[in-house]
């Protein structure tokens, strides 16, 4: 899988890594009912293949769970779009411990796109 960088046109301010279906990277709500599997991941935010509809515009209080690096890490994120097969999310005011997480995965899915076949 390639890394995305952002073009002249893109609105993104942060690089993105691609997440494979198979991680399992899962989001779930506060009350742990899985959301989707995250397909993407930057300090700005994800994108998530959600199982259920998000509204673009809507603050959600979100748990980003990996379990192979024992990440259980709680955020706050807006759908920033939406369609029927993925959602778009970015991060508002993460706090350190959540900064450290996301950047510890973003480390483990970088390293996989670039590591040789």
């Amino acid at each position: 899988m390639k890394k995305h960088e952002p073009s002249g046109h893109e609105r993104r301010r942060f690089e993105r890594v691609d997440v494979a279906f198979s991680a399992g990277v899962q989001v779930t709500d506060r009350k742990g009912k899985v959301m989707g599997v995250v397909r993407q991941l930057g300090r700005g935010g994800f994108m998530l293949e959600p199982n259920k509809p998000v509204k673009p515009g809507k603050k959600y209080e979100l748990l980003i769970v990996d379990q192979s690096e024992k990440v259980r890490r709680e955020v706050t994120a807006v759908a920033r779009y939406a369609d029927a097969r993925y959602a778009g999310f970015e991060f508002q005011h993460l706090d350190v411990d959540a900064a450290v997480d996301i950047g510890i995965l973003i480390g483990k899915y970088y390293a996989s796109e670039v590591a040789p076949a």
